[in-house]
């Protein structure tokens, strides 16, 4: 899944309009990973928003102001499924290496508008990392269609980068040197996204959406990466309660 359900996250709603939301998206996402095959998965999407408290998988947190205040502050934890799993990869050296696996965050969320600001730690000891994330998007009114175009900018700390494109002494060792040991430090990535959701009956929409994502050029030295963008494409049923 890797990047897959991190690319997901980007077209979740800004604002939720019912109380509560449940749904299925189906999902393609290409790999930065060196002989990795594209990803898709079908994945779950459930919402439930409370005047203040919320679950947007996979996020639930709380928030101080009511929910549709023009600016709110808000506090929880975060399933990060930004991950890697040697095996998928057809190199031989590669699947020698340990998982990056899942980690929990716990964030704080400024947003004002359109327009929010994240800090996330990671509190589960998968890296000890940290990112700051600042993002906007919009919807539109196309005839039947809300198109919600999207941007964000995200910055990485090196703790959190190494457990993604990092390779460890150790790591290398067990290669026989195949892989040479990379540490990188702080890197950023961009994202760009458009989303369009259209009514199929009073409770049932149809979401449709792509996003491209470009990293930092540093992740192109590590050993295990041959990319640095993604694009990714879904579709999906949402009811809303």
């Amino acid at each position: 899944m890797k990047t897959l359900l991190l690319t997901f996250f980007l077209f979740i709603p800004l604002t939720t309009q019912a109380e509560a939301r449940l749904g299925v998206i189906g999902a393609i996402s290409e790999s930065i990973y060196k002989d990795t095959d594209s990803n898709s998965a079908l994945l779950p999407n459930i919402a439930y928003a409370g005047e203040h408290a919320y679950l947007r998988f996979p996020e639930i947190g709380y928030r101080f102001f009511p929910k549709h205040s023009l600016q709110n502050i808000a506090v929880g934890l975060s399933y990060e499924s930004i991950k890697f799993d040697p095996d998928d990869s057809d190199d031989t050296s590669i699947r020698l290496l340990n998982d990056r696996d899942d980690s929990i965050m716990a964030f704080a969320n400024y947003r004002l508008g359109p327009v929010s600001a994240k800090l996330a730690q990671d509190i589960s000891g998968k890296h000890d990392g940290y990112y700051i994330k600042v993002s906007a998007g919009y919807p539109i009114p196309a005839g039947a269609w809300k198109v919600i175009p999207s941007i964000s900018y995200q910055y990485m700390n090196s703790k959190m980068s190494n457990h993604l494109f990092g390779v460890s002494k150790a790591e290398s060792a067990k290669t026989g040197g195949s892989i040479s040991a990379y540490e990188t430090g702080p890197i950023y990535k961009m994202q760009y996204g458009i989303r369009g959701i259209y009514p199929l009956s009073r409770n049932i929409t149809f979401v449709i959406g792509v996003s491209y994502t470009k990293y930092d050029d540093q992740i192109l030295k590590s050993p295990i990466v041959t990319d640095n963008t993604i694009t990714s494409l879904l579709t999906g049923i949402n009811y809303s309660f």
